[in-house]
Protein backbone atom coordinates (compact mmCIF):
# COMPACT_ATOMS: atom_id res chain seq x y z
CA UNK A 1 0.00 0.00 0.00
CA UNK A 2 2.86 2.42 0.67
CA UNK A 3 4.59 1.45 -2.29
CA UNK A 4 1.79 1.93 -4.25
CA UNK A 5 1.88 5.40 -3.04
CA UNK A 6 4.52 6.20 -4.44
CA UNK A 7 3.89 4.51 -8.06
CA UNK A 8 1.10 6.38 -8.53
CA UNK A 9 3.13 9.63 -8.09
CA UNK A 10 5.00 11.49 -10.54
CA UNK A 11 5.51 8.95 -12.79
CA UNK A 12 1.46 8.88 -13.44
CA UNK A 13 1.44 12.49 -13.74
CA UNK A 14 4.02 13.66 -16.27
CA UNK A 15 5.40 12.32 -19.64
CA UNK A 16 8.78 10.52 -19.02
CA UNK A 17 9.43 9.24 -22.77
CA UNK A 18 11.74 12.23 -24.32
CA UNK A 19 15.06 13.82 -23.17
CA UNK A 20 14.10 16.76 -19.98
CA UNK A 21 17.24 17.01 -18.89
CA UNK A 22 20.37 16.36 -21.11
CA UNK A 23 22.78 17.59 -18.19
CA UNK A 24 22.68 16.76 -14.48
CA UNK A 25 21.74 20.38 -13.15
CA UNK A 26 23.81 19.80 -9.80
CA UNK A 27 26.63 20.37 -8.86
CA UNK A 28 28.58 16.84 -8.62
CA UNK A 29 31.41 18.19 -7.01
CA UNK A 30 29.08 18.97 -3.89
CA UNK A 31 27.70 15.64 -4.50
CA UNK A 32 30.51 13.77 -3.41
CA UNK A 33 31.59 15.48 -1.04
CA UNK A 34 27.91 15.10 0.51
CA UNK A 35 28.11 11.52 -0.03
CA UNK A 36 31.35 11.08 0.86
CA UNK A 37 32.43 8.82 -1.53
CA UNK A 38 34.05 5.42 0.19
CA UNK A 39 36.58 3.27 -2.48
CA UNK A 40 34.28 -0.23 -2.89
CA UNK A 41 31.24 1.30 -1.38
CA UNK A 42 27.40 0.93 -3.28
CA UNK A 43 25.64 3.66 -4.10
CA UNK A 44 22.45 4.21 -5.88
CA UNK A 45 21.70 7.45 -7.88
CA UNK A 46 19.43 8.94 -10.03
CA UNK A 47 20.40 9.00 -13.68
CA UNK A 48 19.05 11.65 -15.04
CA UNK A 49 21.86 12.27 -18.29
CA UNK A 50 24.37 10.63 -16.86
CA UNK A 51 26.78 13.32 -15.50
CA UNK A 52 26.43 12.38 -11.69
CA UNK A 53 26.37 8.75 -11.78
CA UNK A 54 29.11 8.61 -13.99
CA UNK A 55 31.15 10.91 -11.40
CA UNK A 56 30.28 8.87 -8.71
CA UNK A 57 32.83 6.58 -10.51
CA UNK A 58 35.64 8.07 -10.12
CA UNK A 59 35.79 7.24 -6.42
CA UNK A 60 36.59 3.67 -7.24
CA UNK A 61 32.88 2.23 -5.64
CA UNK A 62 32.08 -1.32 -6.45
CA UNK A 63 28.80 -0.58 -7.38
CA UNK A 64 26.48 2.23 -8.98
CA UNK A 65 22.96 1.63 -9.52
CA UNK A 66 21.37 4.11 -11.59
CA UNK A 67 17.57 4.37 -11.47
CA UNK A 68 15.31 6.66 -13.26
CA UNK A 69 11.40 6.44 -14.68
CA UNK A 70 12.70 7.40 -17.80
CA UNK A 71 14.03 5.28 -20.78
CA UNK A 72 15.30 8.39 -22.87
CA UNK A 73 17.23 9.08 -19.85
CA UNK A 74 18.54 6.32 -19.42
CA UNK A 75 19.31 6.01 -22.81
CA UNK A 76 21.63 9.71 -22.24
CA UNK A 77 23.51 7.68 -19.64
CA UNK A 78 24.24 4.52 -22.16
CA UNK A 79 25.58 6.67 -25.08
CA UNK A 80 27.75 8.49 -22.53
CA UNK A 81 28.98 5.22 -20.78
CA UNK A 82 29.80 3.75 -24.38
CA UNK A 83 31.78 6.80 -25.61
CA UNK A 84 33.47 6.84 -22.51
CA UNK A 85 34.49 3.31 -23.01
CA UNK A 86 35.42 3.46 -26.55
CA UNK A 87 36.65 6.96 -27.50
CA UNK A 88 39.87 8.90 -25.98
CA UNK A 89 39.22 11.95 -24.00
CA UNK A 90 39.18 14.75 -26.54
CA UNK A 91 36.61 12.42 -28.92
CA UNK A 92 34.27 12.27 -26.02
CA UNK A 93 34.11 16.00 -26.31
CA UNK A 94 33.40 16.23 -29.56
CA UNK A 95 30.82 13.83 -29.65
CA UNK A 96 28.72 14.84 -26.50
CA UNK A 97 28.15 18.21 -28.20
CA UNK A 98 31.48 20.36 -25.71
CA UNK A 99 33.38 20.30 -28.97
CA UNK A 100 32.76 21.19 -32.64
CA UNK A 101 32.31 18.17 -35.00
CA UNK A 102 31.14 17.05 -38.09
CA UNK A 103 31.40 13.58 -37.91
CA UNK A 104 29.38 12.59 -35.01
CA UNK A 105 26.87 10.39 -36.81
CA UNK A 106 29.68 8.31 -37.62
CA UNK A 107 31.00 7.58 -34.08
CA UNK A 108 27.80 6.83 -33.47
CA UNK A 109 27.53 4.05 -35.56
CA UNK A 110 31.06 2.72 -34.35
CA UNK A 111 29.95 2.96 -30.30
CA UNK A 112 25.76 1.96 -30.72
CA UNK A 113 27.07 -1.77 -30.32
CA UNK A 114 27.64 -0.96 -26.57
CA UNK A 115 23.66 -0.22 -26.74
CA UNK A 116 20.86 -1.83 -24.93
CA UNK A 117 18.16 -2.96 -27.60
CA UNK A 118 16.26 -0.34 -25.79
CA UNK A 119 18.64 2.51 -25.91
CA UNK A 120 19.83 1.68 -29.31
CA UNK A 121 15.77 1.97 -30.70
CA UNK A 122 15.88 5.35 -29.13
CA UNK A 123 19.04 7.09 -30.34
CA UNK A 124 18.07 4.88 -34.10
CA UNK A 125 14.74 7.48 -33.94
CA UNK A 126 16.93 10.72 -32.81
CA UNK A 127 19.64 10.89 -34.48
CA UNK A 128 19.53 14.63 -35.05
CA UNK A 129 20.06 14.74 -31.56
CA UNK A 130 23.11 12.89 -31.54
CA UNK A 131 24.26 14.62 -34.83
CA UNK A 132 23.77 18.01 -32.47
CA UNK A 133 25.60 16.65 -29.95
CA UNK A 134 23.59 14.81 -26.74
CA UNK A 135 24.47 17.50 -23.78
CA UNK A 136 22.12 19.86 -25.96
CA UNK A 137 19.22 17.41 -26.89
CA UNK A 138 17.03 18.06 -23.74
CA UNK A 139 13.75 19.74 -23.16
CA UNK A 140 15.70 21.98 -20.34
CA UNK A 141 18.33 23.18 -22.49
CA UNK A 142 15.96 23.98 -25.21
CA UNK A 143 14.47 26.55 -22.77
CA UNK A 144 17.55 28.31 -22.28
CA UNK A 145 18.58 28.56 -26.05
CA UNK A 146 15.37 30.52 -25.87
CA UNK A 147 16.23 32.79 -22.99
CA UNK A 148 20.03 33.03 -24.42
CA UNK A 149 18.23 33.82 -28.28
CA UNK A 150 15.11 35.94 -27.25
CA UNK A 151 15.46 37.18 -23.70
CA UNK A 152 19.01 37.99 -22.58
CA UNK A 153 19.32 39.82 -25.80
CA UNK A 154 16.54 42.69 -24.24
CA UNK A 155 18.42 42.83 -21.07
CA UNK A 156 22.46 42.78 -22.15
CA UNK A 157 24.74 42.72 -25.19
CA UNK A 158 26.98 40.11 -25.10
CA UNK A 159 29.99 42.20 -24.25
CA UNK A 160 28.21 42.71 -20.48
CA UNK A 161 27.91 38.88 -20.53
CA UNK A 162 31.35 38.29 -21.16
CA UNK A 163 32.26 41.14 -18.29
CA UNK A 164 29.85 39.04 -16.07
CA UNK A 165 31.86 35.97 -16.77
CA UNK A 166 34.98 37.56 -16.60
CA UNK A 167 37.46 36.44 -13.57
CA UNK A 168 36.57 38.62 -10.37
CA UNK A 169 36.81 39.31 -6.59
CA UNK A 170 33.54 39.05 -4.60
CA UNK A 171 33.82 42.83 -4.32
CA UNK A 172 33.95 43.46 -7.86
CA UNK A 173 30.90 41.18 -8.68
CA UNK A 174 28.69 42.40 -5.98
CA UNK A 175 29.74 46.04 -7.74
CA UNK A 176 29.68 44.95 -11.09
CA UNK A 177 26.34 43.00 -10.46
CA UNK A 178 24.64 46.16 -8.40
CA UNK A 179 26.20 49.21 -10.90
CA UNK A 180 25.64 47.10 -14.34
CA UNK A 181 23.63 43.89 -13.99
CA UNK A 182 20.81 44.21 -11.81
CA UNK A 183 18.42 46.58 -14.35
CA UNK A 184 14.83 46.83 -14.00
CA UNK A 185 15.00 44.39 -17.63
CA UNK A 186 16.84 42.07 -15.61
CA UNK A 187 14.33 41.65 -12.76
CA UNK A 188 11.03 42.23 -15.10
CA UNK A 189 12.20 39.56 -17.49
CA UNK A 190 13.62 37.00 -15.42
CA UNK A 191 10.30 36.55 -13.67
CA UNK A 192 8.43 36.22 -16.32
CA UNK A 193 10.37 33.48 -18.22
CA UNK A 194 11.27 31.98 -14.87
CA UNK A 195 7.71 32.32 -13.67
CA UNK A 196 5.67 28.59 -12.66
CA UNK A 197 3.91 29.24 -15.95
CA UNK A 198 6.32 29.45 -18.34
CA UNK A 199 8.74 26.79 -16.86
CA UNK A 200 6.25 24.16 -16.56
CA UNK A 201 5.33 25.24 -20.57
CA UNK A 202 8.48 25.06 -21.78
CA UNK A 203 11.32 23.86 -19.24
CA UNK A 204 10.39 21.43 -16.78
CA UNK A 205 6.67 20.19 -15.92
CA UNK A 206 3.30 21.60 -15.15
CA UNK A 207 3.05 18.85 -12.88
CA UNK A 208 6.67 19.28 -11.06
CA UNK A 209 4.94 22.54 -8.91
CA UNK A 210 2.41 20.25 -7.63
CA UNK A 211 3.54 21.08 -4.54
CA UNK A 212 4.92 24.10 -4.62
CA UNK A 213 3.49 27.49 -2.94
CA UNK A 214 4.64 31.02 -3.14
CA UNK A 215 6.74 32.87 -5.35
CA UNK A 216 8.70 30.73 -7.82
CA UNK A 217 10.67 33.05 -9.76
CA UNK A 218 11.43 35.65 -6.54
CA UNK A 219 13.03 32.56 -5.31
CA UNK A 220 15.21 31.80 -8.50
CA UNK A 221 16.16 35.75 -8.23
CA UNK A 222 17.85 35.20 -5.39
CA UNK A 223 19.15 32.34 -5.85
CA UNK A 224 20.87 33.85 -9.36
CA UNK A 225 21.35 37.21 -7.17
CA UNK A 226 24.18 34.73 -5.47
CA UNK A 227 25.28 33.34 -8.15
CA UNK A 228 26.82 36.01 -9.96
CA UNK A 229 27.85 37.62 -6.96
CA UNK A 230 29.05 35.77 -3.87
CA UNK A 231 30.15 32.81 -5.98
CA UNK A 232 32.70 32.88 -8.69
CA UNK A 233 31.55 33.47 -12.39
CA UNK A 234 34.38 32.72 -14.23
CA UNK A 235 34.67 28.70 -13.73
CA UNK A 236 30.97 28.19 -12.74
CA UNK A 237 29.97 25.42 -15.63
CA UNK A 238 26.33 25.55 -15.51
CA UNK A 239 26.30 29.77 -15.56
CA UNK A 240 28.82 29.20 -18.46
CA UNK A 241 25.94 26.72 -20.00
CA UNK A 242 22.85 28.99 -19.34
CA UNK A 243 24.67 31.93 -20.60
CA UNK A 244 26.82 30.91 -23.44
CA UNK A 245 25.29 27.52 -24.83
CA UNK A 246 28.09 25.26 -23.98
CA UNK A 247 30.90 24.37 -21.21
CA UNK A 248 33.34 26.70 -22.74
CA UNK A 249 36.12 27.53 -20.03
CA UNK A 250 34.56 25.06 -17.33
CA UNK A 251 33.42 21.70 -17.67
CA UNK A 252 31.20 19.65 -15.16
CA UNK A 253 33.27 17.22 -12.93
CA UNK A 254 32.76 13.89 -15.10
CA UNK A 255 33.80 15.64 -18.29
CA UNK A 256 37.36 17.17 -16.24
CA UNK A 257 40.91 15.65 -18.12
CA UNK A 258 41.72 13.91 -14.73
CA UNK A 259 38.52 12.51 -14.14
CA UNK A 260 38.62 10.44 -17.36
CA UNK A 261 40.72 7.51 -16.82
CA UNK A 262 38.99 6.45 -13.23
CA UNK A 263 35.81 6.53 -14.70
CA UNK A 264 36.16 4.56 -17.61
CA UNK A 265 38.50 1.82 -15.77
CA UNK A 266 35.09 1.68 -13.51
CA UNK A 267 31.99 1.66 -15.97
CA UNK A 268 31.72 -1.74 -15.51
CA UNK A 269 30.57 -1.34 -12.07
CA UNK A 270 27.53 0.69 -13.27
CA UNK A 271 24.15 -1.07 -13.24
CA UNK A 272 21.02 0.45 -15.13
CA UNK A 273 17.53 -0.11 -13.82
CA UNK A 274 14.64 1.71 -15.21
CA UNK A 275 11.52 2.69 -12.88
CA UNK A 276 11.19 4.13 -9.28
CA UNK A 277 13.07 3.98 -6.24
CA UNK A 278 10.80 1.64 -4.71
CA UNK A 279 10.85 -0.72 -7.19
CA UNK A 280 14.64 -0.58 -7.74
CA UNK A 281 15.00 -1.09 -4.22
CA UNK A 282 12.33 -4.14 -3.84
CA UNK A 283 14.10 -6.03 -7.27
CA UNK A 284 17.58 -5.29 -5.57
CA UNK A 285 16.64 -6.43 -1.61
CA UNK A 286 20.28 -7.71 -1.51
CA UNK A 287 22.18 -4.95 -1.77
CA UNK A 288 22.81 -2.71 1.22
CA UNK A 289 23.99 1.00 0.31
CA UNK A 290 26.29 3.16 1.33
CA UNK A 291 24.95 6.51 -0.41
CA UNK A 292 21.74 7.74 -2.11
CA UNK A 293 22.32 10.24 -4.95
CA UNK A 294 18.20 10.91 -4.88
CA UNK A 295 18.76 14.28 -7.04
CA UNK A 296 15.23 16.31 -6.12
CA UNK A 297 12.56 13.64 -6.36
CA UNK A 298 11.28 14.38 -3.21
CA UNK A 299 10.43 18.34 -5.05
CA UNK A 300 7.56 15.80 -6.69
CA UNK A 301 6.04 13.94 -4.01
CA UNK A 302 3.86 14.53 -1.57
CA UNK A 303 4.94 14.98 2.27
CA UNK A 304 3.17 11.79 3.01
CA UNK A 305 4.83 9.82 -0.02
CA UNK A 306 8.18 11.86 1.17
CA UNK A 307 7.89 10.08 4.30
CA UNK A 308 7.26 6.89 2.95
CA UNK A 309 10.12 7.25 0.82
CA UNK A 310 12.71 7.95 3.17
CA UNK A 311 11.58 5.15 5.60
CA UNK A 312 12.21 2.21 2.86
CA UNK A 313 15.38 4.22 1.57
CA UNK A 314 16.80 4.10 5.26
CA UNK A 315 15.40 -0.04 5.82
CA UNK A 316 18.20 -0.39 2.39
CA UNK A 317 20.84 1.66 3.85
CA UNK A 318 23.80 0.63 5.66
CA UNK A 319 24.75 2.44 9.68
CA UNK A 320 26.81 5.24 8.33
CA UNK A 321 25.48 5.54 4.68
CA UNK A 322 23.75 8.95 3.36
CA UNK A 323 20.99 10.01 1.69
CA UNK A 324 21.72 13.45 0.07
CA UNK A 325 19.09 15.26 -2.14
CA UNK A 326 18.06 19.14 -2.88
CA UNK A 327 15.03 21.23 -2.06
CA UNK A 328 14.68 23.26 -4.87
CA UNK A 329 10.86 24.79 -4.57
CA UNK A 330 9.61 22.83 -1.94
CA UNK A 331 11.01 22.01 1.55
CA UNK A 332 11.28 18.60 2.54
CA UNK A 333 12.83 17.87 5.59
CA UNK A 334 12.82 14.82 8.27
CA UNK A 335 10.33 15.68 11.07
CA UNK A 336 11.11 14.63 14.80
CA UNK A 337 10.03 10.85 13.86
CA UNK A 338 12.95 10.36 12.43
CA UNK A 339 14.82 11.12 15.27
CA UNK A 340 16.07 7.71 15.89
CA UNK A 341 16.67 6.64 11.88
CA UNK A 342 18.90 9.86 10.68
CA UNK A 343 21.43 11.89 11.98
CA UNK A 344 20.94 15.19 9.79
CA UNK A 345 24.32 16.51 8.83
CA UNK A 346 22.98 20.10 8.72
CA UNK A 347 25.90 21.95 9.11
CA UNK A 348 28.00 20.18 6.83
CA UNK A 349 25.03 20.80 4.20
CA UNK A 350 25.12 24.05 4.63
CA UNK A 351 28.63 24.59 3.99
CA UNK A 352 28.47 22.51 0.93
CA UNK A 353 25.71 24.26 -0.39
CA UNK A 354 27.11 27.95 0.10
CA UNK A 355 29.35 26.85 -2.47
CA UNK A 356 27.08 24.82 -4.62
CA UNK A 357 27.43 26.17 -8.06
CA UNK A 358 24.03 24.53 -9.55
CA UNK A 359 22.49 27.86 -8.43
CA UNK A 360 18.94 27.00 -8.38
CA UNK A 361 18.35 25.18 -5.63
CA UNK A 362 17.31 26.53 -1.85
CA UNK A 363 19.00 23.93 -0.09
CA UNK A 364 20.87 20.41 0.24
CA UNK A 365 20.29 18.23 2.37
CA UNK A 366 22.31 14.84 3.78
CA UNK A 367 20.67 12.39 6.48
CA UNK A 368 22.89 10.44 7.75
CA UNK A 369 21.64 6.37 8.71
CA UNK A 370 21.96 6.15 12.26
Amino acid sequence: MQETAIKEGIGKRARFDFIRYANCWEDADILLRALDVKEGGVYLSIASAGDNTLSLLSCNPSLVLAIDLSAAQLACLELRRAAFARLPYESVLRFLGVRESTDRLCTYRDIQKDLTAVARIFWEANLQLVAGGIIHAGRFERYFHFFRKWVLPCIHGKSVVMELLRQKDAGERSAFYRSTWDTLWWRMLFRVFFSRTLMGRMGRDPEFFKYVEGDVAGRILQRAEYALTVLPTHDNPYLEYILTGNFRRSLPFYLREENFAMIRQNLGRLSLFQGDVMQALQQNSELRFDGFNLSDIFEYMSHKEYVIGLKRLTGAGKKGGRLVYWNMLTDRKPSEEFNALFDPLDSTAEQLFAQDKAFFYKALRIERIQ
